[in-house]
């Protein structure tokens, strides 16, 4: 008897949710994907199988739905109405599906997902096409099917697109769903839905972002499991040596993980957001929460302690989820364990988000990249970040030579580990420097200024005269506190930076091919006010959770 496997993936999600830059848009297309594989699936497979179970799930996330059936006519049924009410309730989302059939699941599973990867690879058309005198939404540039009063203070009503039309929805826009997901018991007013005031229209209970006085910064938060494809490995070898199991394994393993990662996502909204809170008001919006990764909108100065805590709480989750599946199933060989890499964008708020995302998840491969040279099988935990200081935004590998390199000098040291010994800097030890060196900043400003950013600022104008500025810091450095100087020293030699008489606080030699400083890296957390701290003494870190 044959059996059938039906996978159906969005693609672009975030291409499509950070569109525009109003975060009501933003919070309803975010909804929208988390609807599409709620209720709307619910109701369609109702629709097909009435009462009847003939068509179970085996994973689905935010935009991602796998089914399986050996009910060839419902399964047929399901097929054939399941992209025309994607089309028509979520207008120019891009998606991929793929049906396949087998005499087992794990058979019908691998044919579907070799269709699958040809359709990733395969455009398609959009259609109808507009024709030239159409008239266009001017924000996103696509065909208006509509008018809508979303902008402030202004009698004239904006042409808009479908997609648009659709995200300002008010059964969407509110974003109950998803937020369930990070706060369970906060009211859906209790996230912002207003980044830029002065321009959009306000409604009741669409609350302004609380930024930090007159501040108004904000990051993007992109992070992603590592090892999956050990997991997908074992999956593959159970499949084979059981292959009528699959899809109940195939099930669990994925509702573990999508369990982890929300549970993960909670404590560090628990943890870092909620104390935050102003006026009741989250200073973060969730766009996108799915199987093993999340991208965030969080106010600049929380968003490393959030990162941080939702990449620790990740392994430790998983860990516990998968830890079920491995008793239930003591056969499956499941990767040990299960960690995470981060990107973080800042940026002002009123950058375009849609020029950001692409950035964020570069950043956030360069930090698996960086990872899987340490070790390929046990990918250490790691964080990125960079800060938008230009007008164009480019690839981060473009970033590192035009913007952050100088000769042999790189102001940064690109990517930072979560525990020690991983072959990469260690974050804690970057938080220990910055705290060493936080007295000076608020009792001796200027001669903080003179050490940190004047070093950072002359680096690239004249390196001779930064050398001569350099060596004078570091004898009043020692002149007013000897244990400090040795701290500081100490501090960049973990940090993989031995200091040399003469010489300035890079890795390697004079030299060497190329040469990084982690002082790049503290400028940018404190032009954005980071508030992630470590405690030298004691080594206590701020995210602490049970």
């Amino acid at each position: 008897m044959s059996v059938y496997f039906y996978l159906f993936e969005t693609q672009s999600i975030q291409s499509y949710i950070l569109n525009t830059n109003q975060l009501k848009e933003i919070s309803g297309a975010s909804e929208l994907l988390e609807s599409i594989t709620g209720d709307i699936l619910q109701d369609t497979l109702k629709t097909v199988c009435g009462d009847k179970n003939l068509i179970t799930h085996a994973r689905y996330s935010s935009g991602t739905f796998y089914a399986f059936s050996d009910n060839a006519q419902a399964m047929e049924k399901f097929t054939a109405l399941w992209p025309l009410i994607v089309r028509q309730y979520a207008p120019d989302l891009s998606f991929v599906q793929a049906q396949g059939q087998g005499d087992t699941y794990y058979n019908a599973y691998r044919n579907a997902l070799g269709k699958l990867l040809v359709m990733r690879n395969s455009p398609v058309a959009r259609l109808p096409q507009a024709p030239p005198m159409a008239e266009r939404c001017r924000r996103t540039g696509e065909v208006a099917v509509g008018w809508h009063d979303t902008i402030k203070n202004t009698e004239n009503i904006e042409a808009i697109d479908a997609a648009t039309l659709r995200k300002l929805d008010k059964k969407l826009w509110t974003g109950e769903n998803l937020i369930k997901r990070l706060a369970p018991d906060a009211p859906w007013y209790a996230w912002p839905l207003d980044l830029n005031s002065q321009y959009t229209k306000n409604t009741p209970n669409q609350h302004q972002f609380p930024f930090l006085k007159t501040e108004r910064n904000l990051a993007l938060v992109h992070a992603n499991g590592n090892n999956l494809w050990q997991l997908l490995n074992s999956l593959e070898e159970f499949g084979h040596k059981s292959p009528n199991l699959y899809t109940e394994i195939f099930n669990a393993c994925s509702t573990a993980i999508m369990a982890a990662t929300e549970k993960a996502t909670q404590i560090a909204t628990q943890l870092v957001l909620e104390p935050k809170q102003q006026d009741g008001i989250y200073p973060a919006r969730p766009i996108v929460l799915g199987g093993d990764d999340i991208t965030i909108l969080i106010r600049s100065d929380l968003a490393l302690n959030f990162t941080r805590c939702f990449l620790q709480q990740f392994t430790k989750q998983n860990d516990i989820m998968l830890l079920k599946v491995k008793v239930k199933f003591p056969n499956l060989k499941l990767p040990q364990p299960r960690t995470a890499c981060a990107g973080i964008l800042y940026a002002k708020a009123n950058h375009p988000l849609h020029t950001l995302h692409e950035l964020t998840i570069d950043l956030c491969q360069h930090a698996k990249k960086l990872s899987k040279i340490q070790d390929s099988e046990n990918v250490p935990t790691s964080i990125s970040w960079h800060r938008i200081t230009t007008v164009l935004v480019d690839n981060y590998e473009a970033i590192l030579k035009q913007e952050l390199t100088l000769g042999n000098l790189r102001h940064t040291l690109e990517c930072y580990a979560l525990e020690k010994d991983q072959g990469l800097a260690a974050l804690d030890d970057l938080l220990k420097l910055r705290t060493l060196l936080t007295p000076f900043d608020s009792t001796q400003s200027k001669f903080s200024k003179g050490a940190i950013g004047e070093l950072a600022g002359l680096i690239g104008h004249d390196a001779t005269q930064t050398t001569r500025q350099y060596k004078r810091w570091r004898e009043r450095f020692r002149q007013r506190s000897p244990e400090k100087l040795a701290q500081f020293d100490s501090l960049l030699m973990e940090l993989g930076i031995t200091q040399a008489s003469g010489d300035l606080p890079y890795s390697g030699s004079k030299t060497s091919k190329l040469r990084s400083t982690a002082i790049g890296d503290l400028m940018t957390l404190k032009a954005v006010g980071d508030t992630c701290h470590i405690q030298i003494a004691e080594g206590a870190k701020t995210c602490v959770a049970n």
